[in-house]
């Protein structure tokens, strides 16, 4: 079985070729630290297995998924992260990888379990995920409830603290329809103001507090 490591961390890739080489016999075929050269490396080597870390330098690990299994039905994906924020986990929950683990709280038999099983063509989500898919679920006004799929592509820029402007020209649409859009999320979230619209975004994991950070720094 050929594996591929797409996963920034150098000491974490290590981590994960000692397991799939001396515990899984599993034959590492490449590895890469960016989404870029992780999908070049995929398509020269058509793996049975990609081990996919959601947190790359270049692109969302996410947003490659769907590439990944276009170029094989057949691929199997397993996304591996920090991150467990809602909007992470409902994110996983609906895209076509076939697992998570969560990089924080695994042992490192746990993590052979996850590979072992996504291999033999089943799925394997941390328990983590299934916390969230269950509190989304039974939460009436939970974020998926509420806001339409264009709406939570937006939360990240304007919880972010970008303005309407800058939302704009990131996405290429007026200024107009990006003030819409604003108003309609505040008033399904029934928030008031713009920190409490950030706050929202950050506590579930659709904007980062140090992005924000870094952007009302200012220079040095």
């Amino acid at each position: 079985m050929k594996v591929v490591l797409i996963e920034d961390q150098a000491m974490f890739r290590d981590f994960l070729k000692k397991i799939c080489r001396e515990h899984l016999h599993l034959k590492v075929v490449g590895e890469a630290g960016d989404a870029a050269t992780g999908l070049a490396l995929c398509r020269k080597h058509k793996p049975d297995l990609v081990l996919l870390d959601l947190n790359l330098p270049d692109r969302d690990g996410l947003s490659i998924s769907d590439e990944l299994l276009a170029m094989d039905p057949a691929m199997r994906v397993l996304a591996l992260s920090s991150e467990c924020d809602d909007y992470t986990l409902y994110r996983v929950l609906n895209s076509g990888v076939h697992g998570y683990v969560d990089k924080n709280r695994q042992s490192m038999e746990m993590l052979k379990l996850a590979i072992s099983e996504v291999l033999k063509g089943r799925v394997f989500f941390a328990e983590v995920v299934q916390q969230v898919r269950q509190k989304l679920r039974v939460q009436p006004k939970s974020f998926p409830k509420l806001l339409t799929g264009r709406e939570q592509e937006l939360l990240p820029l304007l919880g972010g603290g970008l303005s309407n402007e800058e939302v704009a020209r990131e996405l290429s649409i007026s200024r107009y329809t990006v003030q819409l859009h604003r108003r309609n999320i505040m008033q399904k979230l029934n928030l008031h103001r713009t920190p409490d619209l950030i706050r929202y975004a950050v506590n579930r994991g659709f904007a980062k507090l140090n992005s924000f950070r870094d952007r009302t720094a200012g220079p040095p």
